[in-house]
């Protein structure tokens, strides 16, 4: 139960948190995180599109530093090629940092 609240707070938290950083790219449809599995799947409606873009990462990694909380990628899959290249390149080992009102939440469950 405990994990399925964590999972659920860190999801709303990412969302928000990737919805704000791709809004001028399109917008977060789903995201579902699986933290027993370190896995991330997201899927995205980008602008011109027809059909969303799924993504996947695995092995992921949240970590606090200085007080803030980040979720770093280890692997990034996506449903179209020249987007995963670009995602590895750009998101993997990168921390994305979760909003501090989420962040809270998840010190609860943690």
């Amino acid at each position: 139960m405990i994990r399925k609240l964590k999972d659920k707070t860190l999801s709303r938290g990412l969302a928000l948190a990737l919805d704000n950083r791709i809004r001028q790219y399109g917008r977060i449809l789903d995201l579902r995180l699986d933290s027993l599995n370190k896995r991330l799947e997201l899927e995205i409606l980008l602008k011109g599109e027809a059909e969303p873009l799924q993504i996947r990462i695995e092995n992921y990694e949240v970590r606090e530093e200085a007080g803030r909380w980040y979720l770093l990628a280890k692997e990034v899959k996506t449903s179209r090629e020249w987007i995963e290249t670009l995602a590895r390149e750009y998101l993997s080992e990168r921390p994305i940092e979760i909003p501090e009102r989420y962040a809270k939440m998840l010190r609860l469950v943690i």
